[in-house]
């Protein structure tokens, strides 16, 4: 999944990280495909913010913005 989201232009990582109830679920996938892909501290810590508290929605804010500007999520 992180490497089919990675391969997507940037206007479709955005829509899909700025649509509420989507960004939410895209970034639990990414981030716990990132975890089981390598399991190092700062991967789980990431994957278990964005768990409890990836539902606030800034945080899927700050990852669209990044997507579309820089290419890569937050902590990747």
């Amino acid at each position: 999944m992180v490497k089919w989201f990675n391969e997507q232009s940037n206007i479709v990582k955005f829509i899909l990280l700025i649509l509420p109830v989507v960004g939410y679920v895209c970034e639990l996938i990414i981030r716990w495909a990132a975890v089981l892909e390598e399991a190092s501290v700062k991967n789980i810590v990431v994957a278990l913010v964005y768990t409890f508290l990836g539902w606030a929605w800034v945080l899927g804010v700050i990852d669209a913005v990044l997507a579309l500007l820089d290419k890569k999520l937050l902590f990747q």
